[in-house]
């Protein structure tokens, strides 16, 4: 006998995770690989995020050693820009990634992993502002690892919700 959705009432196969017609979740403790390649992709992000927040304080400490006052006092305002969103990528991105993991706290894990996307695009869009920016860089170091990687996790996270428990 097939089972029947909670949510639209249509029959669904007996083995099914979720309506295939809503997408609505029918056995909510069944684990994707979803949720955990979001998981990662987001421990990732942080780890990324983490790098540059190390290289932005280290900057930030030898800025004045490196270039003459009047090019460091440009500087250091795009590396304390890029420390601060660096540490809120890497905090939201650390904790977004152990609640999807521990299938957790859904709004939680979305705003964290949310904050964790703006906070790497945030990074990117400064990363081209910079003078004498280099797209390239800016699209390795910045794109890729803290923006790309946290917005493909959400997003692979989002629909999931019938998987976490609340």
């Amino acid at each position: 006998m097939p089972l029947k959705c909670p949510k639209c009432s249509r029959d669904v196969p007996d083995n099914s995770v979720y309506c295939p017609y809503c997408g609505h979740g029918i056995q909510p403790s069944a684990r994707t690989a979803q949720v955990s390649t979001g998981a990662t992709l987001l421990i990732v992000a942080a780890v990324a995020a983490l790098i540059i927040f190390i290289q932005s304080v280290r900057a930030l400490t030898q800025i004045y050693g490196w270039y003459p006052v009047a090019v460091a006092e440009v500087w250091i305002e795009y590396d304390q820009a890029l420390a601060v969103l660096s540490l809120v990528g890497f905090l939201s991105g650390l904790i977004a990634g152990l609640l999807s993991l521990a299938r957790r706290e859904f709004r939680l894990t979305i705003a964290s992993a949310s904050a964790c996307t703006f906070s790497g695009a945030g990074a990117w869009i400064l990363s081209m502002i910079i003078p004498s920016a280099s797209m390239f860089t800016s699209f390795l170091y910045y794109f890729l690892p803290m923006f790309s990687t946290a917005l493909i996790a959400t997003v692979l996270i989002y629909p999931r919700k019938a998987e976490f428990r609340q």
